[in-house]
């Protein structure tokens, strides 16, 4: 039987990564401290903690006595000034107004009927029908009555065009 030597390099290969990849989890293991071989048994991890540069800040700031003293959390704090811009007064924000119906169109026959454009949508109503929030109270030839909450408000027919 005779060996190709191009079927071994595959297996050659994975082998020496194998080891190669051992070899540095070993080393990064020991040098971290969590499996440390003879030397480290006993003795202090050489890495340090990442804390220990925090603490001796701390440690630092509350040993300086020219540092801020401590402040009372149930006293109020000194107020600074604050200066605004006098040449440029804050402008007044839009107080938002409620959209309000407007009449379409009415006919007026034994049962009259009403076109009514609210809140970009057309409703036909009738007399004591409901709408969004309003109730149809009266449709006359000239104008529809509605009550919003106890309110009434009238709206006018259109006025033809010109």
């Amino acid at each position: 039987m005779k060996l190709d030597p191009r079927a071994l390099v595959g297996p050659l290969a994975a082998m020496l990564l194998l080891a190669l990849t051992l070899q540095q989890t070993l080393d990064a293991l020991q040098r971290s401290g969590a499996w440390g071989g003879r030397a480290n048994r006993g003795g202090k991890s050489s890495a340090e903690s990442p804390y220990v540069r925090i603490e001796q800040e701390l440690t630092r700031r509350n040993a300086d006595p020219q540092g801020p003293a401590d402040r009372n959390p149930f006293e109020y704090a000194p107020v600074r000034n604050i200066v605004q811009n006098p040449a440029r007064p804050p402008r007044p924000r839009p107080i938002p107004v409620a959209p309000k119906p407007v009449l379409t169109a009415i006919i007026f026959d034994q049962d009259p009927r009403a076109l009514v454009r609210f809140d970009g949508r057309d409703y036909t109503v009738r007399n004591n029908t409901l709408f969004a929030e309003y109730r149809v109270v009266r449709i006359t030839r000239d104008e529809v009555v509605l009550d919003k909450g106890g309110e009434s408000l009238v709206l006018k027919r259109p006025v033809g065009g010109s």
